[in-house]
């Protein structure tokens, strides 16, 4: 799923027209007629894949059931097919020559590598009499990082353009967190459904700019919708939802203005973020002592607190008061 989601942002960039989500492979990836089959494998061990391991079948005299041989087998091929194993470890010396970078084409293979998988794989049935040796052609390695995290980290920093050019202005780190959990949890459902599904470039771009509003509450018009979060939490404050429309817009506003403060600026706000943050866990303590009771009268009693904070030679609208505790 993660590795999935670096090839939508590829997509995004215009590399490829559709991803596929386990369909005829992991993953598969088309540009026209071209199309490129992800096979996703990772060690946990840290050991390293070699032509014996990608080429050993899993059930003895049958070279369709090793890795390599699912990749080539089981699927459509054309002229214009391409096979990756995407790893997540550096593979074995005998596969070096295989191995590209995201984005860029496979150098030559010397042909004793290729003559070894060819021997190996002896007995492989290919659809449309293709021979083994012209899929080991067009037959690429992949290797990302390690482990989920690191790619995800990928990710994080890869979504900073598109999303900024969304809000135009960068996402805060919560904000870009939030967008790839549910980016993330798309990408998952639709790997699961019992339908193979595809999404195009539109069809990502669109679920991109839902996940920006859902966090951000801005759309790629300007327009600015209620928080899902902020109008749940305002409900058992009885807060109607016209004034929960006003809060969130001021909220995007002073989200903003922190994106681009810097200096002093930031440092203001940051005291201020840390005061309300102060004033919510006194009245909070209060409420769950009994003192104070839940509901509108737990919430007046925040709003009355937080409309006593100052700040030396330091003037705070309420306004900004309630934009950070939004």
């Amino acid at each position: 799923d993660a590795v999935t989601l670096l090839d939508c942002l590829d997509m995004h960039d215009g590399r490829f027209e559709e991803v596929g989500f386990e369909d005829l492979d992991d993953i598969v990836c088309t540009s026209g007629p071209n199309v490129k089959y992800r096979q996703v494998k990772t060690i946990e061990d840290g050991s390293q894949h070699s032509i014996y391991t990608i080429c050993k079948p899993k059930l003895k005299g049958k070279p369709e059931t090793s890795i390599i041989g699912r990749l080539f087998s089981g699927k459509p091929i054309s002229r214009s097919s391409e096979f990756c194993l995407l790893l997540n470890e550096t593979p074995g010396r005998d596969l070096a020559a295989f191995r590209v970078r995201r984005g860029h084409a496979r150098g030559e293979v010397p042909q004793k590598s290729s003559d070894d998988i060819i021997k190996r794989l002896e007995g492989l049935i290919l659809p449309d009499k293709v021979k083994i040796n012209w899929c080991i052609d067009r037959f690429e390695i992949l290797v990302e990082s390690r482990t989920i995290e690191e790619v995800e980290a990928i990710v994080w920093r890869r979504l900073v353009e598109p999303i900024t050019k969304i809000l135009g202005s960068q996402p805060l780190p919560a904000e870009l967190n939030d967008i790839l959990i549910g980016l993330g949890c798309l990408v998952a459902r639709e790997a699961r459904a019992v339908t193979p599904k595809r999404w195009s470039a539109d069809q990502f771009d669109n679920a991109l700019c839902k996940e920006v509003a859902r966090v951000t509450g801005r759309g790629r018009d300007g327009s600015i919708a209620p928080l899902p979060s902020l109008l749940e939490k305002l409900k058992p404050a009885g807060v109607p939802d016209e004034e929960a429309r006003a809060q969130t817009e001021a909220l995007l506003d002073y989200r903003r203005r922190y994106r681009s403060a810097v200096g002093q600026e930031r440092a203001k706000l940051n005291t201020l973020n840390d005061q309300i943050f102060s004033v919510c866990v006194d009245v909070s303590a209060q409420r769950r002592a009994g003192l104070i009771p839940e509901g509108p009268k737990a919430y007046a009693a925040t709003i009355q607190a937080i409309k006593h904070i100052e700040m030396p030679e330091v003037r705070i609208p309420m306004l900004d008061k309630i934009a950070a505790l939004s």
